[in-house]
């Protein structure tokens, strides 16, 4: 794991955050995000065949800012940790140019999809990704 998750960290396409709780020494929060580009080979990935599918909601230049792991630790969480989280990825995104960020998660999770409708970003689709878990896909336009 600590090869896989220092070639991610590597990467310049993706990046992540982490909130820790100095007093105690442990994380509370943490985000991973991949900052896609939909014209480039070298970024398919399994779930590229998913990306063509809602192409039509994406920038027309295909380059966007996908949230794709996001944590915090039931103790931290109802303390914003979640939005800085997300909003620090914002500033990051907007820095490489790009308008406009993805992300989703599962229909059983209504506490995120309100945090995401809270935060800016509109429901794009429901339904299974990769396996039979609906998931609700969601996208915010960044201005």
């Amino acid at each position: 794991h600590r090869a896989k998750i220092t070639g991610f960290v590597r990467d310049p396409d993706k990046a992540g955050w982490v909130f820790e709780n100095t007093q105690r020494s442990e994380i509370v929060g943490t985000i991973l995000c991949i900052l896609r580009d939909l014209n480039s080979p070298s970024q398919f990935t399994p779930n590229w065949d998913f990306f063509s599918r809602i192409r039509q909601f994406l920038p027309d230049d295909g380059r966007f800012g996908e949230v794709f792991n996001l944590w915090v630790a039931p103790a931290s969480r109802r303390q914003g940790l979640a939005s800085k989280l997300k909003q620090q990825f914002e500033v990051e995104t907007r820095h490489r140019g790009m308008s406009m960020l993805y992300t989703h998660t599962e229909l059983t999770n209504p506490h995120v999809i309100e945090l995401n409708r809270k935060l800016g970003y509109r429901e794009i689709r429901r339904g299974p990704i990769w396996d039979e878990i609906v998931r609700v896909s969601l996208v915010k336009q960044l201005s």
